[in-house]
């Protein structure tokens, strides 16, 4: 890693840090309803073998993600760069006595023995990384023979005038309601210039990383009925902007 890619992710670091504080409030990011839950869970049975899997969950954040499947009875291991997201998560596994495994560590490359995971899964993730397609290589290297990946991600900004608008209405009655910047904490345009998916992965994108990987049996879910239960629980400051092309793309090793 060169000086210049170790400054930009401890940048990153820094950043997740922060929002470590918030995080699992804001929308799309904390689970809000049982019917969510549901439906999320719903989603993994269908992708997943049975018995008791070993998953990593990498670049967990919060874990939110990475404890429904120790909810479903398979073993979790976290990593993320930001030591106070994975304070939470350690936190959020102790309250439910989940033996979950947390550890400090850069997404981009896993920091475990080839074939060490039944299932890799992420959400959120893959915008923020310098090199996905790197990462997507190195996710594939820490699965068993037959291993999943999946990846979670959507298209944050498609930048049209529909989109812009939506996002300046809610961020002002955000401003008006809340008291608070609701863009305090994004990324710099310096940091968003080191990141060739700033504005989030469109589906085509992240097929692309796969198949370039080598995956088989590639799946493309829209996950828009999950966006419509997040929905369900916003206000109308937040639910105006929640309109996103939102994915997850599966594949086999």
């Amino acid at each position: 890693m060169t000086a210049q890619e170790n400054q930009i992710k401890q940048t990153i670091t820094r950043i997740w840090d922060v929002s470590s504080e918030t995080y699992d409030s804001h929308e799309g990011h904390g689970i809000k309803s049982e019917a969510e839950r549901e439906a999320w869970k719903n989603v993994f049975k269908n992708l997943l073998p049975p018995g008791r899997l070993k998953v990593l969950d990498v670049g967990c954040g919060t874990c939110e993600i990475g404890l429904l499947f120790a909810e479903m009875g398979h073993h979790v291991t976290g990593l993320d760069l930001s030591e106070k997201m994975l304070s939470k998560a350690r936190e959020k596994a102790s309250k439910r006595k989940f033996n979950s495994v947390f550890k400090k560590g850069d997404a981009e490359a896993p920091p475990f023995k080839a074939g060490s995971f039944d299932i890799v899964v992420n959400r959120h993730l893959l915008w923020t990384l310098p090199h996905p397609d790197i990462a997507v290589q190195n996710w594939k290297k820490v699965l068993v023979d037959g291993g999943k990946l999946i990846v979670i991600d959507g298209v944050w900004n498609d930048g049209s005038i529909e989109t812009n608008a939506r996002r300046l209405v809610s961020d002002f009655c955000t401003l008006l309601v809340e008291r608070r910047n609701p863009r305090k904490g994004h990324y710099s345009r310096e940091l968003d210039s080191e990141l060739p998916n700033r504005h989030g992965v469109p589906p085509e994108k992240m097929l692309e990383y796969f198949r370039a990987a080598g995956f088989k049996n590639i799946k493309d879910i829209d996950l828009k009925d999950i966006m419509n239960l997040q929905k369900e629980n916003m206000p109308f400051r937040k639910r105006i902007a929640f309109n996103y092309n939102y994915h997850l793309i599966y594949g086999e090793k």
